[in-house]
């Protein structure tokens, strides 16, 4: 027989229940293997032990009392519920730290937008956007363009004849405002001011003569940022000229750019300026009275 073989049938040795035959071979067999025979020394004492149990010890086992029953029950649910408490306390302590994490993310990120939304831009720090194939132009930009012998002259002693004299350079009012400024950019310009009361679109349109016609400068406000506008001057006799589009942008309205172009028309030749968008649709008309053409 093999060891296997024979652990299987020793507890059935140790209490005498086998055939002579095959107690016979195992005793043969735990003779030479000192394995097997340590085991069957283990079950030695299992004999004596149920040698103890009596009939009626027996019988609780196959039949055990309604008490221990009803006991055995009553702990079982009692687990279970204890068991099932103990699982929502759990997942309300996990719904409590997901929606405070959620919470506090939303907290944060609201103070955040907040601090950068009240934190001042430095708006006089900033370069601001130039637009050559517009006609813009800022006021640094046109300070680097000076030689240096018009950097020595003093701006005190400029003669209109002399700004008159110069090449037109575009350039940007200094402060954003609510509406174009009616003040000439410079002194030999003429402002003229204009309105659309219905959608409080306002423009301020500034002429100076020039050596062939009249040099423009166009401010417009109120316009929506996008819009691509362009100028139609008018002449009296009820010729037009157009100027190059640009796109209204937000930037323009916080530094006041000036749009500037040129036109053939001297200031007595025109009776008004439209600014329209690209489709035609008038924007704002800024009349010429007849006092400022010299009637």
């Amino acid at each position: 027989m093999t060891c296997e073989e024979v652990r299987i049938s020793l507890g059935a040795h140790a209490l005498g229940a086998l055939d002579p035959e095959e107690a016979a071979e195992i005793d043969h067999h735990l003779a030479t293997c000192e394995a097997c025979g340590a085991e069957l020394l283990e079950l030695e004492g299992v004999g004596a032990f149920l040698g103890k149990v009596s009939e009626r010890d027996v019988e609780l086992v196959a039949s055990p009392p309604r008490q221990v029953l009803d006991r055995l029950l009553n702990d079982r649910v009692k687990r279970t519920r204890r068991g099932r408490a103990l699982m929502s306390l759990v997942a309300a302590a996990a719904v409590l730290v997901v929606g405070g994490t959620v919470w506090t993310a939303i907290q944060t990120g609201s103070g955040s937008e907040t601090t950068s939304a009240q934190a001042p831009v430095p708006v006089a720090s900033q370069a601001p956007e130039v637009m050559r194939d517009q006609g813009y132009e800022t006021y640094d930009e046109k300070a680097r363009s000076k030689s240096p012998a018009e950097d020595s002259q003093s701006a005190a002693s400029a003669s209109p004849r002399s700004q008159a004299s110069r090449s037109p350079a575009p350039e940007s009012a200094t402060d954003a405002q609510i509406r174009p400024t009616s003040k000439p950019a410079r002194a030999d310009e003429v402002a003229f001011p204009g309105e659309n009361k219905a959608e409080e679109y306002y423009a301020t349109v500034l002429v100076r003569p020039a050596a062939t016609g009249s040099e423009l400068g166009v401010q417009v406000t109120g316009v929506p940022v996008g819009t691509d506008c362009l100028v139609v001057v008018v002449g009296v006799d009820g010729r037009q000229e157009r100027s190059d589009s640009w796109v209204v942008r937000r930037a323009d309205y916080e530094t006041g750019k000036i749009f500037r172009f040129g036109t053939a028309m001297s200031l007595k030749e025109i009776a008004r300026f439209e600014i329209v968008d690209t489709a035609g649709k008038l924007l704002v008309q800024v009349p010429v009275p007849p006092t400022a053409r010299g009637k």
